[in-house]
């Protein structure tokens, strides 16, 4: 039985552990942590993890998430094919979650596992090839400060490859004791960290703007520095069912709210489909960037953000639910341009001409390096074309897997935006080539080592290396069932998620269950109001006609309208003259109501114009949208309760869809019958109408209000 040592306790070196076993292999877990889980080690879990190390005194802690961080991509992409999720698991598991799947993961598959805990990995080398045991590994006892060796028949690095903070090089020599503090954002761990504090956060990454958000709830300022423009996706979106172009306009279907990985990754080919696009051209950059404009709708064209200026090369992309109506309420401050220097007292240069100034503490998103000549020999770094100043793709691996010079030697998770069914993948590839039962051709082996030199040296680079996830998941999927593998059951549905790429068929099934339970869930109408209130946060000109049906006399009102997010507490509490400034949130509640301020000017008659002014609280709740009426900043009681039902959602020829719903309600004596219609652009409102039909013994009129956003900022 060859013995592999696998290099890493994380997501990649759990999952190769575990195919490795599967295979008849015997791996030895090495980590410097105490603990399982890698990056997803949250803090309460280095003393209290089930599957550890001999406690002691002298442990070393993996780097940590931030508390509250949530994964941007669905539980159904953010899982191994083979261990579903727990029923009650949210969509968007946390760091505490993602910590107990990997760990209960780890118990049922790796019980019987040899694992090296708070003992680094000094050292790998190849040795003899035709020898048994090929490599040697060195390791360091954390706790004792004792060095080992140990000759063993393969290896598998999986330390991941956002293992060390990379700054900004003009940094080496900065004094941290000075003003402003400079941190990475590996150091963040919570909000109130920066209360009160005049904060820069350096990067345009998910990171970064996640960050930037998150520090707003205790930051007395934010300012964000862009080296480039990303489109921001939210985690849910509105999939329009696409329309044959001969239908007319007007016809009725069922909005779906997906996360947004879903939406993104869905199989337009059967598996397997062609061979993973590793190029762009400008035309497939702009078709690219042209499909995330129509997701993002115009809240991004309409923030000082702004979009993305080059559609000639290849869209990034960021994935977050409050950054850009936070730009947009100037509660994030946005600086286009790359940081050039930190000054004394708090100045920074950005670019050849900007500068900030009065910064307190600077939070660097600028990504991880894998470090791997921490520990591999300068051999095994030269047969890989090892550069380590390179954040993009530092390796030359065939599917960032395998090299065929270095026979039992594997990565796993080791690529600049590693998905953990990929990571699935390279595990299942690595343990059938260590075991015999993969047997991969030298030219094969020539033609995926050409490809990663094309993406190597591809300029201008793409976001990731592997931007084709279907593609890339499709290629190791083939590779692997080349071998004894039995068949993978990918085509069971249209998304491309792990539970696809395995050979149970009940666990496959069991996940398409999951997945039209899902579609379900976002068609019922019950995500419609929370979707909705983030669709509408901005501004907006509106222009109300009223028309009193017994007499024919109409009247107008027109202005602005406002839409922001406030708290809940604030929302009891008595306001000042400005209400709606007062109730502006620095709260971890993403849930909170919306306030609706209008500020207008009522035409009675030619002769006779008076301002007006009115405020209601949106809130939701399951598949209503409730209103309030706010008098003097504190909420009242209660004005109508809108339903949402899919039948209602009209798609147009322009992509646009229309949502509406409906109240019937009784105020006091006068019954009003609300209509709410709003037009979706992606997951920004782009048209909000607003019926009411007024019936009461005073009272018999309609008011039509029409809202557009404020293009201008």
């Amino acid at each position: 039985m060859i013995e592999v040592a696998v290099v890493g306790a994380g997501t990649a070196g759990l999952v190769a552990a575990r195919h490795l076993i599967n295979a008849g292999l015997c791996p030895t877990i090495f980590d410097v942590a105490k603990t399982v889980g890698g990056a997803w080690t949250p803090p309460s879990s280095s003393s209290s993890s089930r599957v550890k190390a001999n406690d002691t005194s002298h442990s070393h802690p993996a780097r940590k998430m931030w508390n509250g961080l949530t994964t941007n991509l669905s539980k159904y992409t953010c899982r191994f094919s083979d261990w579903p999720w727990p029923e009650d698991a949210s969509t968007f598991p946390s760091v505490a979650e993602m910590h107990d799947y990997l760990e209960s993961y780890a118990e049922c598959y790796l019980s019987d596992c040899n694992f090296q805990l708070e003992c680094k990995v000094t050292n790998v080398e190849q040795l003899d090839t035709e020898a048994v045991d090929a490599y040697k590994v060195e390791w360091m006892d954390v706790a004792t400060q004792t060095m080992h060796s140990r000759d063993f028949g393969g290896v598998v690095v999986a330390t991941g490859f956002f293992h060390t903070p990379q700054m900004p090089s003009f940094l080496d020599e900065y004094n941290n004791r000075r003003k402003p503090q400079i941190l990475h954002s590996s150091d963040y761990q919570y909000h109130q960290q920066f209360s009160d504090k005049k904060v820069a956060v350096i990067g345009s990454s998910f990171s970064a703007l996640e960050i930037a958000a998150d520090i707003t709830k205790s930051a007395s300022r934010v300012v964000n520095v862009l080296p480039s423009v990303p489109w921001v996706l939210p985690r849910w979106i509105p999939q329009i069912a696409a329309i044959d172009d001969e239908l007319a306009d007007g016809n009725d279907t069922a909005v779906t709210i997906l996360p947004t990985d879903l939406v993104l990754y869905q199989r337009t080919q059967p598996f397997p489909q062609t061979p993973e696009t590793t190029t762009l051209t400008r035309e497939s950059c702009r078709e690219r960037h042209e499909y995330l404009q129509s997701l993002v709708g115009q809240k991004q064209r309409n923030s000082p953000l702004g979009e993305p200026e080059n559609w000639d090369e290849p869209p990034f992309v960021a994935i977050s639910d409050e950054y850009l109506d936070l730009v947009r309420e100037g509660r994030i401050e946005v600086v286009h341009g790359r940081l050039e220097g930190v000054e004394e007292e708090g100045g920074l240069r950005v670019g050849e001409s900007q500068s900030i100034s009065d910064i307190d503490q600077v939070v660097c998103c600028t990504g991880y390096t894998p470090q791997l000549h921490d520990f591999l020999s300068p051999s095994i770094l030269n047969t890989l074309q090892y550069d380590q100043n390179d954040m993009f793709s530092p390796l030359t691996l065939a599917w960032d897997t395998l090299h065929p010079s270095l026979p039992n030697m594997a990565f796993c998770g080791m690529y600049r935006g590693p998905y953990m069914g990929i990571m699935d993948l390279q595990a299942r590839v690595a343990a059938g080539v260590f075991s015999g039962s993969l047997s991969i051709e030298d030219e094969i082996y020539q033609s995926a080592l050409e490809k990663c030199h094309s993406i190597r040296s591809t300029k201008p680079r793409a976001q990731f290396p592997h931007f084709d996830y279907t593609g890339y998941m499709d290629t190791l999927a083939t590779l692997c069932s080349r071998g004894e593998y039995p068949k993978f059951n990918t085509n069971t549905g249209d998304a491309v998620v792990p539970s696809f790429y395995q050979s149970d068929s009940e666990l496959a099934q069991k996940c398409k269950v999951e997945l039209q339970k899902e579609i379900e869930r976002g068609q019922d109408g019950s995500r419609m109001p929370k979707l909705l209130l983030q669709s509408i946060l901005g501004q907006y000109t509106f222009d109300r006609r009223i028309v009193h049906l017994q007499t024919s006399k109409v009247e107008r009102v027109s202005g602005t309208v406002k839409y922001s997010k406030y708290s809940k507490a604030a929302s009891s509490t008595s306001g000042e003259e400005d209400a709606s400034s007062d109730l502006i949130a620095k709260t971890d509640n993403n849930d909170n109501p919306v306030l609706y301020r209008e500020d207008g000017l009522y035409e009675f008659s030619p002769t006779q114009k008076f301002e007006v002014f009115r405020e209601y609280e949106y809130e939701t709740k399951y598949d209503a949208l409730d209103i309030y009426f706010v008098e003097g900043g504190k909420r009242t009681y209660l004005f109508l309760s809108l339903k949402f039902v899919p039948e209602t959602s009209t798609r147009h020829a322009d992509g646009s869809n229309w949502v509406k719903a409906t109240s019937d309600h009784l105020c006091i004596k006068d019954l009003y019958s609300a209509t709410f219609r709003v037009k979706m652009m992606g997951s920004a409102a782009s048209e909000i109408v607003i019926k009411y039909r007024v019936k009461g013994p005073n009272k018999d009129y309609e008011s039509t209000t029409i809202l557009k956003p404020i293009t201008t900022i």
